[in-house]
């Protein structure tokens, strides 16, 4: 039986709604005073690794 690795689309799903709610969640914060523009380094560093690993694994 073949094993299944690498990304599959619930990876590549997972990513896009991290990054999602990571770049649309001060936005819907309220009145609050929302966090710099150091959240959204945080998104940018995902699909940057994202990039690096689908383009590593060919």
């Amino acid at each position: 039986m073949e094993e299944d690795y690498g990304w599959g689309s619930g990876s590549i799903l997972m990513i896009v709604v991290v990054a999602a709610v990571l770049l649309l969640a001060p936005l819907v914060m309220g009145s609050v005073q929302p966090p710099g523009l150091s959240l959204l380094f945080f998104p940018v560093v995902l699909v940057a690794v994202f990039l690096f690993l689908c383009l590593s694994s060919k």
